[in-house]
């Protein structure tokens, strides 16, 4: 179980982050879109937004809760994210709340093994991070248009305190309001950022001790945050580095380095991910090498070019090996069937 919280913020915090989302959410009828991830900070906002929600009189407008499914999530906290998704909204209709939930994904065309392995796109690295809009942000794009939303509200748990990188996020898509951020290349629409001045600290005080929506069950993910950051006793001594601080997302992520979250997690006995990290691990240092790129791109312009065939055909051997290893479903067959496509296309150049 997560340790004891440094502090326990109070009441009033609560209110004033409750006042704020009931304030923006009855501000227009425009459609509230939530990204949750079924990690901590997603988790305190939909926890909040159910709170608030229970409390609005009147006609209220919709909400979707979505789960962007990229293919290629750590197992565990998919698995974590899935269920309590499917509890929500049974939940959310005990309570007569407007709330729905929807899993997305990627075309099959878009999915991460099928541009690496199949057309040859380089492991993501800082300067070259290419799987963030196809993974997460493009089926959100469709899943508005699919819905005809012209417009919508998109609610985040993005925190200022998270890290550098986000802080100068923030600061090139702000607005007048630091609760509210544009969002790059979709004019259309606009990010509600909830808890953007909360610690980590109050982030498990709304996890850990706000009641429902009970399908989210916090000690679950307090406990999966404990393994995968290898921190976090029973008892902590006040200076000590805030507890869940580990980061979940992509088991194949090569911007992240060193596998960290993979390695503790297979530290606390996750012994079936152990073929996961090795592939991850020799992703990361494969795309370094060279010898597996194209000397060209494929315009004809000079630099380097797509991973050669002979690695990409390496690369699946090795992924399904690791998928026979550990008993996961790591890639699907329709997957296999595409990248098959994009070395037949290949092939003949």
């Amino acid at each position: 179980m997560l340790q004891c919280l440094r502090r326990l913020p109070n009441s009033l915090q609560l209110g004033v982050t409750m006042a704020r989302i009931m304030g923006a959410y009855k501000r227009d009828r425009e459609p509230w879109i939530v990204g949750y991830s079924g990690g901590k900070d997603s988790t305190a906002v939909v926890k909040l937004l159910f709170q608030t929600l229970l409390r609005v009189r009147g006609d209220r407008k919709p909400v979707t809760i979505i789960y962007c499914d990229t293919g290629v999530e750590i197992p565990l906290a998919s698995s974590l994210a899935r269920r309590a998704l499917r509890g929500l909204e049974r939940e959310a209709k005990v309570f007569d709340l407007p709330i729905r939930t929807r899993i997305l994904s990627p075309p099959v065309y878009e999915r991460f093994f099928v541009k690496v392995i199949g057309r040859g796109y380089p492991p993501p690295t800082d300067k070259f991070r290419w799987c963030t809009d196809r993974l997460r942000i493009d089926p959100v794009s469709r899943f508005l248009e699919a819905e005809q939303m012209e417009s919508a509200t998109v609610v985040l748990g993005v925190r200022e305190s998270e890290s550098a990188t986000r802080q100068l996020t923030l600061i090139q898509n702000r607005t007048d309001d630091r609760f509210w951020n544009k969002q790059r290349g979709a004019l259309n629409r606009r990010l509600f950022m909830p808890i953007l001045d909360y610690s980590i600290q109050d982030v498990w005080q709304v996890n850990l001790l706000i009641d429902r929506p009970r399908s989210l069950r916090a000690k679950e993910v307090a406990n999966l945050y404990a393994d995968a950051a290898a921190e976090c006793p029973t008892v902590r001594d006040i200076k000590g580095a805030p507890c869940g601080k580990a980061r979940f997302g992509c088991w194949t992520c090569t911007v992240a380095k060193h596998g960290v979250t993979l390695r503790n997690l297979i530290s606390h006995g996750e012994h079936r991910l152990e073929p996961l990290l090795r592939y991850r691990l020799w992703l990361e240092k494969e795309r370094n090498d060279p010898r597996n790129r194209w000397p060209t791109r494929r315009n004809g312009a000079p630099g380097f070019g797509p991973m050669t065939l002979e690695w990409r055909r390496v690369a699946l051997h090795k992924l399904l090996k690791s998928q026979e290893q550990s008993g996961l479903n790591l890639i699907s067959a329709e997957e296999v069937s595409e990248i098959h496509k994009e070395w037949k296309a290949d092939d003949k150049k």
